[in-house]
């Protein structure tokens, strides 16, 4: 197999809130939910350090073939909480992450995928398929238009609506999960095997590296896949990036941290 990756931070001189941590035989993207202060007010830690944390946790007990990679994932958060449960209180809100990895086990290719970022499975035939989780999208529209009644709403009313929505429904029935201080979160991530020899690519992406796709518009899965099959990264991320400056977004970031983790077999 051979391994590249690619991460760009949202802007200049910012730092990226993904983290990146591999093995030998795998993959751990995570992607730091960049959500206000307020929302996270019980810790003293940067989004950008839970989500380093978590992803080198996660890669260690991965490490340990025996290990499914949901109780690894599980443990991982549980290690991570317990890392800062003595300063910081949890309870008034920690930093949260979303997370895609991946790990090669004998002749198959072991995914997780817990919520919005994604791994991207490339088939020898040039199609490309996505896992992803998008219970964010639908619980945080869904509150939020409970929160807001009906009618004409402000976007400033429109945009608080939803990030109390997103609070308010993390990691609860009904909702989605992610990675937080609850590692029983684990056990609600996307978890599957391919054999290594349908596939021609693997990527593990945070949302930033698929929204090229998923909502700007700027190529298709399959470019996506092909171009990732081909090594070509940076031309992933300077397609998204030009999307983002021609693009209208409403209630969405203008640009976001961009990290691509890519096996090609």
């Amino acid at each position: 197999m051979l391994f590249s990756s690619y991460s760009l931070p949202a802007a200049a001189g910012l730092e990226s809130e993904d983290a990146l941590a591999t093995g030998e035989t795998i993959v751990v993207v995570v992607d730091g939910a960049g959500l206000p202060k307020r929302m996270r007010s019980g810790c003293r830690h940067s989004v950008a350090w839970y989500a380093r944390s978590l992803a080198e946790a996660f890669r260690e007990r991965l490490e340990d073939a025996g290990t499914s990679m949901t109780t690894a994932l599980a443990g991982a958060i549980a290690q991570v909480a317990a890392a800062h449960a003595d300063t910081c209180d949890l309870s008034a809100g920690s930093p949260s992450a979303t997370v895609a990895a991946w790990r090669l086990a004998g002749d198959d290719v072991e995914h997780l995928v817990l919520c919005d970022a994604s791994v991207v499975l490339v088939g020898r035939d040039g199609g490309a398929r996505e896992i992803t989780d998008n219970r964010v999208d639908a619980a945080v529209h869904r509150r939020a238009a409970e929160m807001l009644g009906e009618g004409e709403h402000a976007d400033a009313d429109v945009a608080a609506a939803r990030f109390a929505a997103l609070d308010a429904m993390r990691n609860v029935d009904g909702g989605f999960w992610c990675c937080h201080t609850d590692p029983e979160a684990a056990e609600h991530a996307l978890t599957g095997r391919t054999p290594a020899g349908d596939l021609a690519a693997i990527v593990a992406s945070s949302d930033g590296g698929t929204r090229g796709f998923q909502l700007l518009g700027a190529h298709t899965i399959d470019r996506f896949g092909r171009l990732a099959s081909g090594g070509r990264l940076d031309e992933i991320a300077a397609e998204i990036r030009a999307a983002e400056d021609a693009a209208t977004l409403r209630f969405a970031k203008r640009h976001d941290d961009i990290t691509l983790a890519l096996g090609r077999f």
